[in-house]
């Protein structure tokens, strides 16, 4: 499973060699569209505001906002978007889209968390894979496991599964 939101953090550092999360597990250039992004070098953040479309390989991530946490001491000047150090976090806010060419997941909000190397997405959360959809409230991806564990919230996960959808099945 391709890594999330952690190419957000690349996103910010323009593909810097010393970012160790992206957004597609294969790795490769970033290439980061927003309308406004903000660089905050004592809190060791970027701040990327309205439209914002990262993308790195076949991996995509678009959503209103994104805010990107750096590891390390806040009192280091640094000179634009490189020299933070590794990604801490990532939280994209409002309308949040991931999409591989494996699956397309959604939601009102998503946090990348580097030290547990998990993905969570809230929110009104549809994940799809092939013609498989799932809703629920929170979708958690731990990528170093390979697990995923969608919860409903209050109520239940939906779930609508096709399957038949595979080469070579009956029926195809």
């Amino acid at each position: 499973m391709n890594r999330v939101f952690a190419a957000l953090a690349g996103v910010a550092v323009m593909a810097s060699p010393m970012a160790v999360a992206q957004v597609s597990g294969d790795g490769g250039p970033i290439k980061v569209n927003a309308d406004k992004s903000e660089v905050l070098e004592r809190q060791r953040k970027v701040v990327l505001i309205d439209n914002v479309d990262i993308m790195q390989g076949t991996a995509r991530l678009r959503a209103n906002r994104v805010t990107i946490n750096y590891a390390g001491s806040g009192g280091t000047e640094t000179s634009g978007l490189t020299g933070f150090g590794d990604i801490e976090s990532m939280e994209a806010v409002g309308e949040v889209f991931y999409v591989t060419p494996d699956l397309k997941a959604t939601g009102d909000r998503g946090v990348y968390d580097a030290a547990r190397d998990t993905i969570t997405l809230t929110g009104e959360v549809v994940l799809i894979r092939g013609e498989d959809v799932a809703t629920g409230q929170q979708l958690v991806m731990n990528l170093t496991e390979g697990r995923t564990v969608l919860d409903g919230g209050g109520g239940q996960v939906q779930m609508n599964i096709n399957p038949n959808q595979r080469e070579g099945a009956a029926g195809n």
